[in-house]
């Protein structure tokens, strides 16, 4: 056998297992790069984990104390072994990167984005696959792109979502206001999390028997405008939507010229006297969940292996104020006199 002919025939043999070899390297490598690093609340280095939020705003300042709250109670106690990085857009989508750079120069080991838009942003603002994200106030992290299913989260995210029970919502409304036939919303169709929850208040109020009025706003500045559609309706119902949110003193203004009732989706807006009633899914239970991940993501679990949190049915909140009935000349239910959910 000539020796020339031998080795000839070998070396495209030697240099396909070098590539091989050279592929599993790196699969092996990109592996440990996107992998989690474990973070023990006993450890004796403080772990910092960062706040992505959207603006600042009683409701968002509502869950990131709920996720703090929780956290405290899993061993990770504020200024004692865990740091907060807080930073927000200010409500403008342009700030997100800047947000991000900020927070992502503490090194945080983890960080909790709240509202769809600037969960979204993280996606490709933070480029380092080993900090773990978490999300919370979304309603629907699957129609927004952040996980595949609600049994697990993606490899980038898990969280919690705020999705209320809406056909609970709309029991609670026939219960208060005897006789509704209709009610409306305003949403913004440029968002997902609004697009998604009238789809399904849609189908709600179809198994309700209600008639159902959306209108839709592409700008704060079309609140008073188009809240006038809704006038007739048996109520409004405000959602989590962020562009009605920021305009809620708007809509409560106008709905009241028009003697409309207003059942909010969040416990706020009733102490501040802009909605009548509300029956809501707690913001600090929302932030809570969102701790409960966190905590087994810093632990080195995978992302996407921790399912998306949905509310209880114990994280509801119901509020009614007697002073806001009394001015729309309306009559509470003889059944809420109990209900210890009453308030001036």
């Amino acid at each position: 056998m000539n020796e020339s002919n031998t080795t000839a025939r070998h070396k495209p043999v030697a240099r396909q297992t070098w590539r091989r070899a050279l592929i599993a390297g790196a699969a092996v490598l990109a592996a440990w790069l996107a992998a989690p690093v474990p973070v023990s609340a006993q450890s004796s280095q403080p772990v910092t984990v960062g706040i992505a939020n959207l603006g600042p705003h009683p409701s968002l300042a509502k869950t990131i104390q709920g996720f703090k709250d929780e956290m405290a109670r899993e061993g990770y106690v504020d200024g004692k072994n865990v740091n907060y990085v807080y930073s927000d857009a200010n409500f403008t989508q342009a700030l997100m990167p800047q947000m991000f750079s900020q927070i992502l120069s503490k090194n945080p080991a983890l960080i909790l984005t709240l509202t769809t838009s600037v969960s979204q942003v993280a996606l490709s603002a933070v480029a380092n696959r080993r900090i773990p994200l978490v999300f919370a106030e979304v309603t629907d992290p699957v129609a927004a792109g952040l996980t595949p299913g609600w049994t697990h989260g993606s490899e980038r995210f898990t969280g919690a979502s705020d999705l209320q029970d809406f056909d609970a919502v709309l029991v609670f409304a026939k219960k208060l206001l005897p006789g509704v036939k209709s009610f409306g919303v305003l949403y913004d169709s440029g968002e997902a999390n609004d697009v998604v929850t009238t789809q399904a208040l849609k189908a709600a109020a179809a198994r309700a028997g209600l008639e159902f009025r959306p209108v839709s706003v592409d700008s704060v500045n079309d609140i008073t405008q188009r809240a006038q559609l809704l006038n007739g309706v048996g109520f409004v119902y405000i959602t989590g939507s962020n562009l009605v949110q920021s305009a809620i003193p708007a809509v409560a203004a106008a709905m009241q010229r028009m003697k409309v009732p207003v059942i909010s989706s969040e416990t706020e807006a009733i102490k501040r006297g802009m909605a009548d009633a509300s029956y809501a899914v707690s913001l600090e239970s929302v932030g809570a969940n969102a701790a409960r991940v966190a905590v087994r993501a810093l632990k080195g679990e995978a992302t996407s292996t921790l399912p998306v949190m949905k509310p209880a049915q114990s994280n509801y909140v119901t509020s009614i104020s007697r002073g806001q009935f009394a001015k729309l000349g309306l009559t509470i239910p003889k059944s809420f006199e109990d209900c210890q959910c009453l308030i001036n």
